[in-house]
C-alpha cells in the first residue's frame, strides 16, 4: 500500500508540474508531437487544454491508489476509463485546434 502510494505520488506530482509549465508558463515543447512550425492554430487554448488535462491526470493518479483501497478494484477500471476517454477528446479537440 505505501509503495503504492509513493509511487503515485511522484507520478502525480510531475502530471501536475507539467501541466502547470504547458499552461502557465506556455512551455510547448512538452507536448509530444507539437511542431512549431506546422502548427497553425491558437497556442493559448493549446497551452491550456493540454494543461488542464495534465494536472486533473495527475489528480487522478494521486486520488487512485486511496480510491482501490477504500473503495474497491473497480475504482481501477473507472480510472482507466476517464483517462482513456479524456486522451481521446483531449486529442480529437487538439485536432480541432490545429485547423485555421
Amino acid at each position: 500500500m505505501y509503495l503504492a502510494i509513493i509511487i503515485c505520488s511522484i507520478v502525480s506530482l510531475f502530471m501536475i508540474l507539467m501541466g502547470y509549465l504547458i499552461w502557465a508558463k506556455k512551455k510547448l515543447f512538452l507536448i509530444a508531437g507539437y511542431n512549431e512550425e506546422t502548427f497553425v492554430g491558437n497556442k493559448e487554448k493549446l497551452a491550456r487544454t493540454m494543461g488542464i488535462f495534465s494536472i486533473c491526470t495527475g489528480i487522478l493518479s494521486f486520488i487512485l491508489p486511496f480510491a482501490l483501497e477504500y473503495i474497491g478494484s473497480f475504482t481501477g477500471i473507472i480510472f482507466a476509463i476517464i483517462i482513456v476517454l479524456g486522451t481521446i477528446v483531449t486529442g480529437i479537440y487538439v485536432n480541432m485546434l490545429n485547423r485555421k
